[in-house]
């Protein structure tokens, strides 16, 4: 088949640019750290340690229920997009997937090396076509954005984010969540009143959702940053927290949404440093800095570092006991080699 003379420049020009963004990343990440430790070095880090030590076990529990939770609400997304584009996949193999790869993202980051081409793995593995693939993954991408913009925003809405009086907004918290608000009331409405199978945005053409199973979407991921938010508050004094004034989770969810909208925005794997960085910018002084500190340390660990140890056991079992896994696959290259 002859090879177009504009495949090889088009070819180059991808790799440069996922090149690109990879060491933008990693510099924004050796940026973000070495702010972040600027800002350490004004605390006693023994002390910091010492404060996760003091979060009472049952609030422990239940910061990594509510991290078990938030994963299985990222699955949902997934399920629902593979049936959109008519995957039929079950829930348990569609969740199986979805924990590995999006552990991986929250991680490492750099979505299209990582949780991207994770799914790409499995999904080609159980026999579904590259295209239902792509256009499941971009379903599930455009319901995570969606349901970023309309729980950030409904959050200022409902829990306007308590900020310290050095922080100042162009607008009113309210006013800013109608904006954020706005743009998948209008996606959904588009979506409802549109006919045929593909979703044009600009030059990007997607499979159109269901209405109902893109609602349900939505709806998955909104679901998800509630629970990641109440990793962070069961992680923190329940005292410090009603002397801050926030008296339930409910009222804690506009500050942290405001946090996790900011720095989806900075790509550093993780938004290590600068979730920790802009959570002390806010929480304090309204609770005390030890407290937040011990507070972030947990989260990390709780919501990162465990769920990818087990993301990474979960891979190492499928490589080694599938059919379709790496070890499989080099014990057939190895008989082939014999048998010739």
């Amino acid at each position: 088949m002859p090879v177009n003379s504009q495949d090889k420049p088009n070819g180059l020009r991808n790799k440069l640019v996922s090149w690109a963004g990879v060491f933008l990343g990693l510099s924004l990440l050796a940026l973000a750290l070495w702010m972040f430790g600027r800002t350490l070095r004004a605390y006693d880090m023994r002390e910091v340690v010492q404060r996760v030590g003091l979060i009472p076990g049952h609030r422990i529990a239940l910061a990594l229920l509510f991290t078990a939770l938030s994963y299985l609400a990222q699955t949902g997304y997934d399920y629902l997009a593979a049936e959109s584009v008519r995957i039929r996949i079950g829930p348990a193999r569609a969740a199986w997937a979805g924990c590995i790869a999006n552990a991986f993202t929250n991680n490492i980051g750099f979505s299209l090396i990582t949780g991207t081409s994770l799914r790409y793995r499995f999904y080609l593995a159980w026999g579904y076509s590259p295209l239902q693939v792509t256009q499941f993954i971009a379903l599930s991408k455009l319901a995570f954005a969606n349901g970023l913009f309309l729980f950030a925003g409904a959050a200022q809405i409902i829990a306007p984010v308590q900020l310290p009086a050095g922080i100042k907004l162009p607008f009113p918290q309210q006013t800013l969540g109608w904006m954020l608000v706005l743009p998948t009331v209008l996606l959904l409405i588009w979506n409802g009143f549109a006919r045929g199978e593909v979703l044009s945005l600009g030059k990007l053409k997607l499979a159109r959702p269901a209405q109902l199973l893109f609602i349900l979407q939505i709806a998955a991921a909104c679901i998800h940053f509630a629970f990641a938010a109440g990793t962070l508050y069961f992680a923190l004094p329940a005292d410090a927290l009603k002397a801050a004034g926030f008296e339930n989770l409910f009222a804690f969810l506009g500050t942290y949404m405001a946090i996790k909208f900011v720095v989806m925005f900075i790509p550093v794997p993780g938004s290590l440093g600068i979730f920790e960085g802009a959570s002390v910018a806010v929480l304090t002084p309204a609770i005390p800095a030890y407290p937040v500190l011990g507070a972030l340390l947990a989260y990390r660990l709780a919501y990162y570092v465990v769920p990818f140890a087990i993301a990474l056991l979960m891979l190492l079992g499928y490589e080694i006991t599938s059919s379709k896994g790496l070890l499989a696959a080099l014990l057939r290259r190895g008989a082939r080699k014999a048998s010739e």
